[in-house]
């Protein structure tokens, strides 16, 4: 049954192959891989999770903790920084720091049980579009110090330490990076319902609960991208600033 939904729900797919093959993007086997990639790793997902929340909590921390993993990775791997090594770290201690935070907030303000099926997602979440925060910080940090060296070299005659001279920068980079999630923030439920609400609403929860549930998890994110993207300044200052 399940195999007979996917294959008519793979018209999507169909319909913008055919659309990009008519305006030859040239993009039409790109299309096809990224469909079927994502069906298989979302499929593995599904099995993994399967196992893991038979583990509990700590099956919950070790996927929290190979998304952090990975995603430190990702980052690290397209920043063009030296030392990268300590951008790893910095990277892992960001991630890890923002989740703590998260987590403590949800679990203490009982929005959430301290449970598998609840942590593993909403977790997944933060280090998600913390991900997206931190590269774009990173990427405009690291552009300013390039294009305004001058300014930056002008303060540290001036007196100031690294980190105070940098720190315009990283207002700049911070303020930029967090754009996008201020824009979702305050068009939600205007614009757009979000993803945890409809699958909450389709799962038949009451439409005022999925409305409380998503209105924390904007703020989880909105807060933790603010985090991310100033910590993970604070900690590569020194490789930043000598770029």
């Amino acid at each position: 049954m399940l195999f007979i939904k996917l294959l008519y729900a793979f018209a999507f797919v169909i319909v913008a192959i055919v659309i990009a093959y008519i305006e030859k993007l040239g993009i039409e086997k790109k299309i096809f891989y990224v469909s079927i990639l994502a069906l298989i790793q979302l499929f593995i997902l599904g099995y993994a999770l399967l196992y893991i929340f038979s583990l509990g909590i700590i099956g919950a921390f070790f996927m929290i903790s190979l998304m952090i993993t990975v995603a430190s990775y990702l980052i690290m791997r397209e920043i063009k920084l030296k030392h990268k090594k300590k951008l790893f770290l910095s990277l892992f201690v960001t991630f890890l720091a923002t989740t703590i935070v998260s987590l403590i907030i949800l679990v203490f303000s009982d929005v959430i049980k301290f449970e598998p099926i609840y942590v593993i997602p909403l977790m997944g979440m933060v280090v998600g579009n913390t991900m997206n925060t931190i590269h774009l910080t990173l990427d405009k940090i690291i552009d300013l110090v390039k294009s305004e060296r001058d300014i930056l070299l002008g303060y540290l005659a001036l007196g100031a330490t690294e980190l105070t001279a940098l720190k315009p920068f990283i207002k700049n980079a911070v303020k930029s990076a967090i754009i996008p999630q201020m824009n979702r923030t305050k068009s939600v439920g205007v614009i757009f319902i979000p993803g945890a609400m409809v699958g909450m609403l389709l799962s038949g929860a009451n439409p005022l609960y999925a409305a409380e549930i998503q209105i924390v998890i904007m703020w989880m994110i909105l807060s933790s991208s603010i985090i991310s993207g100033i910590l993970i300044c604070y900690l590569m200052y020194k490789e930043i600033i000598r770029i």
